[in-house]
Protein backbone atom coordinates (compact mmCIF):
# COMPACT_ATOMS: atom_id res chain seq x y z
CA UNK A 1 0.00 0.00 0.00
CA UNK A 2 1.24 3.61 -1.19
CA UNK A 3 1.79 5.78 2.09
CA UNK A 4 0.16 9.54 1.65
CA UNK A 5 0.85 12.56 3.75
CA UNK A 6 -1.82 15.40 4.69
CA UNK A 7 0.15 18.12 6.52
CA UNK A 8 2.85 16.68 7.53
CA UNK A 9 1.31 13.16 8.39
CA UNK A 10 2.12 10.13 6.55
CA UNK A 11 -0.83 7.13 7.34
CA UNK A 12 -0.54 3.75 6.07
CA UNK A 13 -3.45 1.73 4.98
CA UNK A 14 -5.12 -1.29 3.58
CA UNK A 15 -8.17 0.03 1.94
CA UNK A 16 -10.58 -2.45 0.17
CA UNK A 17 -9.88 -3.02 -3.50
CA UNK A 18 -13.14 -1.29 -4.81
CA UNK A 19 -11.87 2.10 -3.59
CA UNK A 20 -8.56 2.13 -4.80
CA UNK A 21 -9.53 0.69 -8.25
CA UNK A 22 -12.29 4.33 -7.88
CA UNK A 23 -9.38 6.54 -6.59
CA UNK A 24 -7.29 5.14 -9.72
CA UNK A 25 -9.81 6.02 -11.94
CA UNK A 26 -10.18 9.34 -10.47
CA UNK A 27 -6.91 10.27 -11.14
CA UNK A 28 -7.01 8.90 -14.59
CA UNK A 29 -9.79 10.76 -15.15
CA UNK A 30 -9.40 13.76 -13.61
CA UNK A 31 -5.09 14.14 -14.37
CA UNK A 32 -4.58 13.97 -10.64
CA UNK A 33 -1.32 12.88 -8.58
CA UNK A 34 -2.93 10.12 -6.32
CA UNK A 35 -2.82 12.37 -3.40
CA UNK A 36 -5.15 14.57 -5.33
CA UNK A 37 -7.36 11.67 -6.35
CA UNK A 38 -7.64 10.79 -2.44
CA UNK A 39 -8.60 13.98 -1.72
CA UNK A 40 -11.03 14.54 -4.32
CA UNK A 41 -12.27 10.81 -3.87
CA UNK A 42 -13.06 12.16 0.12
CA UNK A 43 -14.58 15.47 -1.20
CA UNK A 44 -16.94 13.29 -3.11
CA UNK A 45 -17.69 10.96 -0.75
CA UNK A 46 -19.09 14.14 1.65
CA UNK A 47 -21.20 15.15 -0.87
CA UNK A 48 -23.69 16.28 1.56
CA UNK A 49 -21.43 18.10 3.65
CA UNK A 50 -21.39 21.92 4.09
CA UNK A 51 -17.45 22.11 3.09
CA UNK A 52 -18.32 20.15 0.06
CA UNK A 53 -21.27 22.94 -0.92
CA UNK A 54 -19.30 25.62 0.17
CA UNK A 55 -16.44 24.46 -2.15
CA UNK A 56 -18.61 23.76 -5.18
CA UNK A 57 -20.21 27.13 -4.54
CA UNK A 58 -16.28 29.04 -4.29
CA UNK A 59 -15.66 27.28 -7.53
CA UNK A 60 -18.70 28.08 -9.53
CA UNK A 61 -17.97 31.76 -8.18
CA UNK A 62 -13.98 31.19 -9.40
CA UNK A 63 -15.66 30.25 -12.75
CA UNK A 64 -18.21 32.66 -12.57
CA UNK A 65 -15.57 35.56 -12.00
CA UNK A 66 -12.85 33.79 -14.80
CA UNK A 67 -15.78 33.98 -17.45
CA UNK A 68 -17.13 37.52 -16.10
CA UNK A 69 -13.59 38.98 -16.28
CA UNK A 70 -12.69 37.50 -19.57
CA UNK A 71 -16.18 38.72 -21.17
CA UNK A 72 -15.33 42.25 -19.99
CA UNK A 73 -11.99 42.46 -20.72
CA UNK A 74 -13.21 41.95 -24.29
CA UNK A 75 -15.60 43.99 -24.53
CA UNK A 76 -13.05 46.55 -23.17
CA UNK A 77 -10.69 45.75 -26.00
CA UNK A 78 -13.57 45.93 -28.42
CA UNK A 79 -14.72 49.19 -27.50
CA UNK A 80 -11.08 50.74 -26.84
CA UNK A 81 -10.53 49.39 -30.29
CA UNK A 82 -13.51 50.57 -32.23
CA UNK A 83 -12.83 54.18 -30.06
CA UNK A 84 -9.57 54.74 -31.40
CA UNK A 85 -10.18 53.65 -35.17
CA UNK A 86 -13.25 56.21 -35.09
CA UNK A 87 -10.99 58.93 -33.11
CA UNK A 88 -8.03 58.13 -35.35
CA UNK A 89 -10.07 58.21 -38.41
CA UNK A 90 -11.98 61.50 -37.03
CA UNK A 91 -8.56 63.08 -36.14
CA UNK A 92 -6.48 62.23 -39.61
CA UNK A 93 -9.21 63.87 -41.37
CA UNK A 94 -9.58 67.09 -39.19
CA UNK A 95 -6.17 67.28 -39.27
CA UNK A 96 -5.96 66.64 -42.96
CA UNK A 97 -8.94 69.52 -43.51
CA UNK A 98 -6.79 71.81 -41.23
CA UNK A 99 -3.25 71.42 -42.94
CA UNK A 100 -5.22 71.65 -46.45
CA UNK A 101 -7.18 74.84 -45.24
CA UNK A 102 -3.92 76.51 -43.77
CA UNK A 103 -1.68 75.31 -46.88
CA UNK A 104 -2.70 74.28 -50.01
CA UNK A 105 -2.97 76.97 -52.46
CA UNK A 106 -5.87 76.59 -54.80
CA UNK A 107 -6.45 78.63 -58.18
CA UNK A 108 -9.68 78.36 -60.77
CA UNK A 109 -9.16 77.41 -64.31
CA UNK A 110 -9.78 80.10 -66.66
CA UNK A 111 -11.21 77.20 -69.33
CA UNK A 112 -14.15 75.71 -66.50
CA UNK A 113 -13.55 77.58 -63.26
CA UNK A 114 -12.50 74.07 -61.31
CA UNK A 115 -10.27 74.72 -58.47
CA UNK A 116 -6.39 73.71 -59.89
CA UNK A 117 -3.96 72.77 -56.75
CA UNK A 118 -0.76 73.71 -56.63
CA UNK A 119 1.57 70.95 -55.67
CA UNK A 120 4.96 71.15 -54.22
CA UNK A 121 7.48 71.06 -57.47
CA UNK A 122 4.37 69.84 -60.01
CA UNK A 123 3.96 71.39 -62.92
CA UNK A 124 1.27 73.65 -62.64
CA UNK A 125 3.30 74.77 -59.20
CA UNK A 126 6.28 76.01 -61.40
CA UNK A 127 4.60 77.33 -64.34
CA UNK A 128 2.91 79.76 -61.15
CA UNK A 129 5.99 80.69 -60.22
CA UNK A 130 7.25 81.80 -63.37
CA UNK A 131 4.49 83.95 -64.03
CA UNK A 132 4.71 85.46 -60.76
CA UNK A 133 8.37 86.13 -61.32
CA UNK A 134 7.84 87.49 -64.49
CA UNK A 135 5.38 89.48 -63.56
CA UNK A 136 7.26 91.11 -61.01
CA UNK A 137 5.78 89.81 -57.56
CA UNK A 138 7.71 90.45 -54.25
CA UNK A 139 7.22 90.69 -50.61
CA UNK A 140 4.89 93.70 -49.55
CA UNK A 141 8.11 95.22 -47.70
CA UNK A 142 10.54 94.94 -50.70
CA UNK A 143 8.06 97.30 -52.66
Amino acid sequence: MKASSKKGKIVKKSIPWELHMAIVRLQGAEELEYEEACVRAAVLIEEGDEKYRENVRAEANRMYKSRFMAEQNRAKNTWHKKGYDEGFTDGEAKGFDAAKNAYQITYPCSNCGDDIILIRNGEDTMSALEYLKSQGWRHGQCG
